[in-house]
């Protein structure tokens, strides 16, 4: 990464999967995401998420709504909940809307046992309905994973599976907490051809404790070698004051800020190299895949599960902490297993927190969405949603000189395109067209 740009890295910007971004949510009665559920159209496409909040470890470089549960049985108030929610949310629906794909998340969703798996799809069966083409995604804990496991799970329709592989290099494993052999990832991925699995994905960090460019390029030589169809390549996220485990990462062990550029640049030119097409910013995916052939066609979508090619633009979530994006009206359930249970067994709505967008707020958030999804946009377009007053059009251009200077992007009349080589920098560039991040007073000039 050219050395101008490094400092990017350091912005901390939402992730827009949603807009306004969760960052900017605020408490919320359940009544507005059910009155926007009643107006979801009879055959509109709705992609459903499901928040499995259990793991049988705790990872230390987790980001993740999760908790570490020893006793199974404690997942049993969570099934039920689950459940209540899928049936009440339906009976909102009250038959209107398509399912077009079903995620299950984390957390550690195969933590659950088959037969529990089986019986939340049973119920999104009579609930919502599926077709036998309905794509059923699912991430996947290789250590808790099994040629039987992953077999149960692709003859009860899961299309896509998604490994979290994170680094493949036992020292840096070691400093994360997720010890997993290349072995172990290899027969997962066996098992899932015999399976008749046609999309696996793995997800990549870059900005680990302990990590090289000669660690990395080994993950990625392993990666290659078991040729997986999509893989996700993230930047470790150290937010040590957020996130209490994290303090467990010893800082003077991660990548400083060069490294860590020259760590997302190694992975995304080694992935290109061997025929991966470049999604969004984060994504990369072999030609025949559906998300390639959705981005070639321009028909690229990112939601709350990232890049997709789901076409859904309404999102339903399920579970603890999961967020629901319906015309309009953000909402998200409360977070913790226990205090979503309760609020589901005394006949409520798990809504705590959430946001109902301003026609204008839809409008930006469209035209971020087409700029993360595109790599350009038209800035008169941007102007006619956000107002043409001198003052803020002059403070804008202000704000996007630095980019143009250090050439993450190019100006060419009204029309904005983000440099190939700056991808990786995207969600930068799209906060400077942010009025939220922009009236919070966040520091949106990088220092030098």
């Amino acid at each position: 990464m050219k050395e101008p740009w490094q400092k990017y890295l350091d912005l901390s910007v939402p992730r827009y999967t949603s807009y306004p971004s969760a960052l900017f949510f605020g408490p919320m009665e359940p009544a507005p995401y059910r009155h926007a559920l009643r107006e979801i159209g009879p055959y509109e496409p709705v992609s459903l998420y499901i928040h499995v909040p259990f793991c049988q470890q705790l990872c230390w470089y987790c980001g993740c709504n999760m908790r570490v549960e020893n006793r199974y049985e404690r997942t049993r108030p969570y099934l039920d909940a689950l459940k209540r929610e899928i049936h009440q949310v339906a009976a909102a629906l009250a038959g209107r809307g398509r399912t077009s794909q079903l995620h299950f998340g984390g957390g550690t969703p195969n933590f659950l046992h088959a037969e529990d798996l089986i019986s939340i799809l049973d119920e999104i069966e009579n609930a919502f309905g599926l077709t036998d083409g309905t794509p059923i995604a699912i991430e996947l804990d290789p250590r808790l994973s099994s040629a039987a496991s992953i077999t149960n799970l692709a003859r009860i329709g899961v299309t896509r599976m998604s490994i979290g592989v994170q680094d493949f290099d036992p020292f840096v494993q070691a400093a994360i907490n997720r010890i997993q052999s290349y072995e172990l990832v290899h027969d997962c991925v066996a098992a899932m051809r015999t399976s008749g699995v046609g999309d696996i994905s793995f997800d990549l960090l870059y900005g680990l404790p302990r990590q090289t460019e000669h660690t990395m390029r080994e993950t990625l030589r392993k990666t290659l070698s078991l040729a997986p169809d999509r893989v996700s390549l993230f930047g470790y996220a150290h937010l040590p004051d957020r996130l209490r485990h994290q303090r467990l990462i010893d800082d003077a062990e991660l990548p400083g800020r060069s490294e860590r550029s020259a760590l997302a640049e190694l992975g995304a030119d080694t992935l290109v190299s061997a025929g991966y097409r470049r999604i969004g910013f984060d994504h990369f995916a072999l030609p025949h895949t559906a998300i390639a052939n959705a981005d070639a066609a321009g028909r690229l979508n990112r939601n709350f599960q990232g890049f997709t090619e789901d076409q859904a633009r309404c999102v339903i979530g399920l579970g603890p902490s999961a967020i629901s994006s319906v015309n309009g009206v953000h909402a998200q359930n409360e977070k913790s297993v226990d205090g979503y249970t309760r609020l589901l067994d005394e006949g409520h709505w798990a809504t705590t927190r959430g946001i109902v967008s301003t026609p204008e707020q839809r409008l930006i958030g469209d035209w971020i969405h087409g700029l993360l999804c595109r790599h350009e946009a038209c800035l008169a377009e941007y102007f006619n949603i956000a107002g043409r007053e001198q003052s803020a059009m002059e403070s804008l251009m202000d704000r996007l000189a630095p980019l143009q200077r250090d050439g993450l992007i190019q100006l060419s009349g009204d029309r904005l395109t983000i440099e190939p080589g700056a991808r990786l920098l995207s969600r930068a560039i799209a906060a400077v067209f942010d009025p939220a991040v922009h009236n919070s007073g966040a520091r949106l000039s990088p220092a030098v």
